[in-house]
C-alpha cells in the first residue's frame, strides 16, 4: 500500500531560492523531517516529534514554528 504524504513548498531563507519537498504523512506527524535546500545544500528542520533538537522550545513542526513568528502556512491540494 502507499503511505500518504505531504508536498512542501517553500523558499530558502539562505539562498532565496524556491523549493519543493515531498516526505510521508507519517514522519510529519509522528518522527523528524530535515530537507535539504537543492540549491545552497543549507538543512531546514521542519518538523521533530521525537524532541531531538533542543532549540525546538516544545514546538514539534514549522507550523508551530511559523505560527509563533506571526506567519502563516497555506495548504492546499
Amino acid at each position: 500500500s502507499v503511505s500518504p504524504s505531504l508536498k512542501l513548498i517553500y523558499t530558502c531563507k539562505i539562498c532565496n531560492s524556491r523549493q519543493q519537498k515531498q516526505f510521508s504523512k507519517l514522519a510529519y506527524t509522528k518522527g523528524v523531517v530535515i530537507v535539504t535546500c537543492d540549491s545552497c545544500n543549507n538543512r531546514h528542520l521542519i518538523a521533530d516529534n521525537l524532541g531531538w533538537f533542543s532549540d525546538m522550545n516544545g514546538k514539534k513542526n514549522i507550523e508551530d514554528i511559523l505560527k509563533e513568528k506571526g506567519e502563516t502556512v497555506g495548504k492546499g491540494l
